[in-house]
């Protein structure tokens, strides 16, 4: 009777395997969910389902899809700790990758919607500054996937590889900015992600100020969602007055009613303290264990 092969380690690994080979259900799921936005998007366009300007549409789509998936990516940490999940840092690494794969996409297509004359792009791009600014977060999220294989953490170093990719939480606000300037007057979801960046970027100054391996006190968790939320609100306040002048107090108001839907400021506190009163949760089951 022969024993089984060794497993062979492929410089390219299936994402649903991890480093041993070992298919991970985990993974697996999470990349067809990573996978969906690109299929949706494939199946409109065979149906011809994008509207008067198709490219655009995609254009636009792929761009929303690769921050979801950028902020998404920075919400993996939190949630590991928050929940007690060690499992999901299995994942970081794959959404971190389709966030710039999308990214990706987003640039090509913009340069199909110029027939691919790089020359005319380029001028475009380099005369505007919300598309420089999304070149710039574009670039550095290209750099940070290719980067992100062991092999490179092996030559780079532990620490200098930690460094480097340390630069996505100046990539994140760099691609929001861009995001808010196209947006230009639905400002909703640019403002909602604004508020879960707020948030995501608050927990880790947080973690740093409390010892490695401590649980966050829970007035600092509840603070931060109250805080982050807001801010949220004031900053879409400020927004509209700024731009159209419409009475700011009149927009904090709005977040205090559902007559004009879910105002980013509420989805940033009911996702916040959801987060939080889950951790909460695993913490007293784990305290009766």
């Amino acid at each position: 009777m022969t024993s089984a092969a060794p497993y062979r380690r492929s410089p390219f690994p299936a994402p649903w395997r991890d480093a041993g080979g070992r298919f991970v259900p985990l993974k697996a799921v999470v990349f067809g969910l990573l996978l969906l936005p690109a299929l949706w998007l494939l199946w409109r366009t065979a149906q011809h389902d994008l509207g008067p300007r198709p490219l655009t549409e995609l254009i636009h789509q792929t761009g929303l899809w690769a921050f979801r998936f950028l902020l998404l990516s920075l919400a993996v940490t939190p949630l590991r700790q928050m929940l007690r999940y060690g499992r999901l840092a299995l994942v970081r690494r794959m959404i971190g990758v389709a966030s710039a794969l999308y990214a990706a996409a987003h640039l090509i297509l913009y340069f199909a919607n110029h027939a691919f004359n790089m020359e005319k792009a380029l001028r475009e791009i380099v005369s505007s500054n919300y598309l420089l600014i999304g070149l710039t977060a574009l670039i550095g999220l290209l750099v940070l996937a290719a980067t992100s294989t062991d092999g490179m953490v092996r030559r780079l170093g532990g620490r200098r590889w930690q460094a480097l990719h340390r630069v996505v939480y100046l990539l994140a606000p760099l691609a929001l900015w861009h995001f808010f300037l196209q947006a230009k007057a639905d400002v909703g979801e640019p403002t909602l992600m604004a508020g879960l960046l707020l948030w995501l970027l608050g927990y880790r100054l947080l973690r740093r100020i409390f010892p490695a391996g401590t649980t966050l006190p829970w007035p600092g968790l509840v603070a931060l969602a109250l805080g982050s939320a807001a801010c949220t609100m004031g900053g879409e306040a400020l927004y509209f007055w700024l731009r159209s002048g419409a009475p700011w107090l009149l927009v904090l108001e709005t977040n205090l009613t559902v007559d004009m839907g879910l105002r980013p400021g509420m989805a940033v506190l009911l996702v916040a303290t959801g987060v939080t009163l889950a951790a909460l949760t695993v913490s007293i089951r784990l305290a009766r264990r």
